[in-house]
């Protein structure tokens, strides 16, 4: 691994503040390496005040240092050169070290440099193994080195500010569902950014059409909305969203298509701040979260174009690791989608499928899951669609509330689904 140069006063220095400054040893302790100083002298003293601070939570004075660097040194006559090191060490001006920022950031530069180098060493070995998908993880962990601390809430400090917090609705960004009794009733408002929704149904039943409709409701909303499709074309969603917005019936949508633009251009023209849709096809079971979040850079570094949702259709069919278990890689796809849609600060909706029993419940609760209980589990929020033959026939159904992080779940309502322009909506009052 190349070397990134530190001159030799600024390595004492460091090494100086590290034995002598406990806030400045444990701001550098997460991000220095001892293999990250030129001199095997400054490896084995940064090692040896690191080993005595983890025992003994002390920072060690010079008589402890040179002991614990006798463990190291293999032989004994090389130890006068620590004792002249460290006096070297001792006899930096200290004036010059009194600006800690600007030594801090170089550290900082200097950890992300070399945790960026390994991690590009072990990337070719990685891309020998066939083990592509691991890359992009790494190296944006490697870029992501830093000092940032966040040292969390005082509970019995900050009781005001998290007050203020909870009861300051402007702060609150809250993405509606297509209906009005969940969002009221249930989700004060809708889910949140940094949170996974998931609605569970039957083959046919409608989550790809509730998807549609949520992707619908958001756009109305002033929201940028990214689409993942893993089994229907580009095309195909659009045309149901063409439905959906325009009132056009799918029966006509082909035909029609001057229609369908000059009622677009009037939702565009009355509605300004409709926002904007991404719709992104992947093949089936191709699709990683990691292809997800490079796509999200692509789509801010070339497009400029930020979502503030994402909707992936549908779980299961993302690609998974083979090695696992379903019900294993299923779990750690909702989870590695709940902590893309905390480092985007977006919320995600996505849809799961339900077992054979599914189709024949009454309620789909979650022993009615496909392949895995723990999908849910990283869940924020989860919805089933139900429906009978009889409903089917009538255009009815029912939502139901598997999982309500922060409410309670169990509610049950009835819904619409006016299957001639795709909409789905909340049933009136008289049919609750």
């Amino acid at each position: 691994m190349s070397t990134y140069r530190f001159e030799d006063s600024i390595q004492r220095g460091i090494i100086y503040l590290c034995k002598s400054d406990k806030d400045f040893f444990l701001q550098v302790l997460p991000l220095m390496k001892p293999s990250y100083f030129d001199a095997l002298s400054h490896q084995n003293i940064f090692q040896s005040i690191t080993d005595h601070y983890e025992k003994y939570k002390q920072l060690p004075n010079d008589d402890f240092i040179i002991e614990e660097c006798k463990k190291k040194v293999k032989k004994i006559e090389h130890i006068s050169e620590y004792k002249t090191e460290l006096e070297s060490v001792n006899s930096v001006d200290v004036s010059s070290l009194n600006n800690r920022d600007y030594l801090l950031e170089k550290v900082e530069d200097f950890a992300q440099h070399q945790a960026v180098a390994g991690a590009l060493v072990e990337s070719v070995d990685l891309l020998k193994d066939g083990k592509v998908d691991s890359i992009p993880t790494m190296l944006r962990e490697a870029m992501n080195v830093g000092r940032s601390i966040d040292i969390g809430q005082s509970y019995f400090d900050d009781i005001d500010a998290r007050y203020d917090r909870l009861t300051d609705d402007s702060h609150r960004v809250t993405f509606k569902t297509p209906f009005p009794y969940m969002n009221e009733k249930v989700l004060e408002g809708g889910i949140s950014k940094k949170e996974l929704a998931m609605v569970v149904a039957p083959p046919g039943v409608g989550k790809s059409l509730y998807l549609v409709n949520q992707a619908a409701v958001s756009m109305a909303e002033g929201r940028n909305v990214l689409y993942i499709s893993l089994e229907m074309s580009e095309d195909r969603v659009s045309q149901r969203l063409d439905s959906i917005i325009t009132k056009v019936p799918q029966s006509r949508i082909r035909t029609d298509r001057e229609e369908v633009k000059r009622r677009l251009g009037v939702v565009r023209k009355k509605y300004p701040n409709f926002g904007k849709l991404v719709i992104k096809e992947f093949p089936t079971k191709r699709c990683t979260v990691n292809g997800l979040r490079a796509y999200l850079n692509q789509l801010k570094n070339f497009s400029e174009f930020e979502p503030d949702i994402l909707i992936v259709d549908y779980l299961e069919i993302m690609s998974t690791d083979s090695s696992m278990p379903e019900y294993k890689s299923q779990e750690i796809l909702a989870q590695e989608l709940r902590g893309l849609a905390v480092e985007n600060d977006l919320a995600v909706w996505t849809a799961t499928q339900t077992n054979r029993q599914g189709k024949s419940v009454d309620i789909i609760k979650d022993t009615e899951l496909a392949d895995s209980y723990g999908k849910i589990r990283t869940c924020d929020f989860v919805i089933s669609l139900n429906q009978n033959a009889e409903e089917r026939d009538g255009g009815e159904g029912r939502v139901h509330v598997m999982k309500n992080r922060n409410g309670r779940p169990g509610d049950t309502f009835r819904i619409e689904f006016q299957y001639d322009v795709l909409v789905m909506k909340q049933a009136p009052p008289s049919n609750q």
